[in-house]
């Protein structure tokens, strides 16, 4: 998204602040790095819309480029508890437990994600790599062997 896009979602938020503009303003700041104001667009709109399971998916991906992952698990909780089926908060949530190292827990979560989402390729790769590391005696993704007989 363009900074020009920004500006336009930026006056369009000012102009009316129960606007759910926030939500694409919110997620181009993330994405362009600026943390900081993402943060506290997504923090405003969660003011006016706490029971919206997409702002609190928003602030746990912000929270979680921020390397604050225990507040981006609880967001993504709370997104859960508002709404079963967010592919979104499932996506996070399974990537938190692989980095974590709980494979079987990652797992569930990215097929709960792919269950709500289908066409994520993202998604469908995450499952099939958690997948084929649960697969490996050590856990570890299975290499195919290079050497020559």
């Amino acid at each position: 998204m363009s900074i020009e896009d920004i500006r336009v979602l930026t006056s369009r938020l000012a102009a009316d602040p129960s606007s759910l503009v926030f939500l694409p303003l919110g997620e181009a700041l993330r994405r362009r790095g600026q943390l900081a104001a993402a943060e506290k667009i997504a923090l405003a709109g969660l003011t006016r819309y706490p029971d919206l399971a997409d702002a609190h998916d928003l602030l746990a991906r912000i929270l979680g480029d921020r390397g604050d992952l225990e507040r981006a698990f609880d967001e993504w909780d709370i997104a859960l508890r508002l709404d079963a089926g967010h592919a979104g908060a499932h996506k996070g949530i399974g990537f938190l437990y692989y980095v974590a190292g709980d494979l079987p827990k990652a797992l569930e979560q990215l097929e709960s994600a792919h269950a709500a989402d289908p066409g994520d390729d993202g998604v469908t790769a995450a499952v099939a790599r958690v997948s084929e590391a649960l697969a490996t005696p050590d856990g570890a993704p299975a290499r195919p062997d290079t050497r020559q007989a």
